[in-house]
């Protein structure tokens, strides 16, 4: 396990960009209120998760769409209140949950570089229990079938394993300017660690990956992210098709909200998609009017792109049956 001073040493280039952000009054509220933010919601073993419920539902499948969404390092996850999610949620029936890390390592990130990379252990066990928590309530009209996770920076890295390790759980993950999984957390800032994404991915998963077959997967980088190196966009993308068995398609696609933009790579059946942000860096894209510290509004809305990949491309629901 990497030393509290070592962490610190390396993580602290972050504290420069991501310190200052103001903290939002919160409140908390108990029961699941359509199209509104309920705050600091203790959930699934986790004691803070802002949650939003739409009063729309999924389009596909049989009731509404979980996303599950992990902050980057010293990032409040007040900032996601401010971070057009509800745009997303409203739009695409969609649940959005953003819990704060309950066992941080270091200047408030998910510790995905630790030695416990295991589904009954830390909060990759509470994010299994959060989406099942979540699920169970009747009033969220959560489908077991669409229930996806993504995250920024040490997030991203987290979700994506756990995404390998409950593959049965998560129909979708998607990780935005993160490291591959197993790297250390040297490899975060400017240095491109190799790492064997396919292998590791299906190692976490031991027993449960059958449900690879179903899973798809996305990963996002801004083209001015200067922190975490953009060779994990590529490398994170041919590692989950390699391990999906699916090849890589043709050119590419330009997605456009006003006067933002991203290029889209797909891969077959859309199993996997590579989405370069243009213009936004080590930050998540949330779209015109969105704001806060590491909440970049140059860009696409990335929780819509996601929102509407998921949609047209989940394989556990009778919508789809690409082939």
């Amino acid at each position: 396990m990497t030393s509290p001073h070592r962490i610190a040493s390396i993580f602290r280039p972050l504290l420069n960009g991501l310190l200052g952000a103001a903290l939002i009054s919160t409140s908390l509220c108990a029961s699941a209120e359509a199209g509104s933010w309920q705050e600091n919601v203790a959930s699934g073993g986790f004691s803070k998760v802002h949650i939003y419920t739409p009063d729309s539902r999924s389009a596909i499948g049989d009731g509404r769409a979980l996303l599950i969404l992990l902050h980057g390092c010293v990032q409040p996850i007040d900032n996601y209140l401010n971070a057009n999610l509800e745009a997303a949620a409203n739009e695409f029936g969609m649940v959005i949950a953003v819990p704060d890390a309950e066992h941080k390592a270091g200047y408030n990130c998910w510790a995905y570089w630790e030695d416990n990379r295991d589904r009954e252990n830390g909060d990759y066990r509470l994010l299994i229990q959060l989406a099942q928590a979540l699920a169970a309530e009747e009033a969220r009209d959560i489908d077991p079938a669409q229930i996806y996770i993504a995250g920024l920076s040490s997030g991203a890295t987290f979700a994506h394993t756990a995404g390998c390790l409950a593959p049965d759980v998560f129909a979708g993950v998607a990780v935005s300017a993160g490291p591959s999984i197993g790297t250390s957390p040297a490899g975060a800032l400017g240095n491109c660690e190799v790492a064997d994404v396919a292998r590791r991915c299906a190692d976490y998963a031991g027993s449960y990956k059958e449900h690879f077959s179903t899973q798809v997967f996305a990963v996002a980088h801004g083209s001015e992210d200067t922190v975490v190196d953009p060779c994990y966009l590529e490398q994170n993308a041919e590692g989950m098709a390699e391990l999906y068995g699916v090849a890589r398609l043709p050119g590419s696609d330009t997605l456009r909200e006003g006067d933002a933009s991203a290029e889209l790579v797909t891969w077959q059946q859309g199993r996997v998609g590579m989405l370069t942000l243009n213009g936004v860096g080590h930050s998540w894209s949330g779209g015109t009017g969105a704001t806060g510290q590491h909440i970049d509004d140059a860009g696409v809305n990335l929780a819509r792109q996601l929102a509407q990949f998921f949609r047209q491309h989940n394989r556990r629901t009778t919508a789809n049956h690409d082939t």
